[in-house]
């Protein structure tokens, strides 16, 4: 006989919703155990048909161990679903693994989370995937990291020298100035060149002299260029300094940013 006490239980242990509990007791003739094989099975198979659904929300965690720092971020379908303990219980599970267990790549992580990713999201009732894994190596240099507190932005940057607190500014910087590059000239050509073919397109019907018209496309390409390179962005604490007056003698070797859904 399948009691409320039962399913209450059963409920408890699993955490799945009281009328597939109910139902699986049902099926089991009230045995607990074999309700619980029920539900597995029964779990796995729905957790991958919701697999394939969009997921346009999500969380972005941060770490470092002794030799690198990373990035990873895990979606979810819905804000409701990323502030489910399930869901911030694996990522404080997921973070302590990456600390302690460096992946090789995004997909190493996720062949170790895959299993666990199914429980969660049939407990959920919606998908989550892990998305993103970046790392940069430490190498004995200055690395600092920031993370928005709404923990859906954040950014890691890697000095040759300087301090932490210097480093955790640049970071900051990247997180809510998303620069294309380091430096003006290490954007990437095809950037570049499609500004270049906005720019002609809003000069084409000005009936200006060609020369004219080039030395205002240079322009507009200098001032992309200024603006989307990080040493030449004002910064965010103080417009009146630029990136590359905070650095002194140091020098950013690189970066890494990340946004849910970017």
């Amino acid at each position: 006989m399948v009691t409320a006490q039962l399913v209450k239980e059963l409920r408890e242990r699993t955490g799945i919703s009281m009328m597939d509990c109910k139902t699986a007791l049902t099926e089991s003739d009230g045995d607990i155990e074999k309700a619980i094989e029920v539900l597995r099975k029964k779990s796995v198979l729905k957790a991958e048909k919701k697999s394939g659904r969009a997921t346009n929300e999500g969380a972005i965690v941060i770490g470092s161990s002794d030799d690198v720092s990373f990035i990873v971020e895990v979606d979810t379908e819905t804000d409701f679903a990323a502030k489910d303990a399930s869901f911030q219980k694996f990522l404080e599970d997921l973070t302590n693994f990456c600390t302690e267990h460096t992946p090789s790549d995004l997909a190493d992580l996720n062949k170790k989370y895959n299993a666990q990713l199914l429980e969660i999201i049939q407990k959920i009732g919606e998908n989550i995937k892990i998305s993103y894994f970046e790392k940069l190596n430490i190498d004995g240099a200055v690395v600092a990291s920031y993370k928005h507190s709404d923990n859906r932005l954040a950014a890691i940057v890697k000095l040759d020298s300087g301090d932490d607190s210097l480093c955790r500014d640049i970071a900051m910087q990247v997180a809510a100035n998303n620069p294309m590059a380091i430096y003006p000239d290490d954007i990437d050509q095809e950037i570049l060149e499609k500004e270049k073919e906005i720019a002609l397109a809003t000069l084409v019907n000005e009936n200006k002299p060609e020369e004219i018209i080039e030395k205002i496309i240079i322009g507009k390409l200098n001032k992309f260029k200024m603006e989307n390179a990080l040493v030449e962005q004002p910064f965010i604490k103080d417009p009146d300094k630029k990136i590359k007056d905070l650095l002194g003698t140091a020098k950013i070797i690189s970066f890494l940013r990340k946004k849910v859904g970017e």
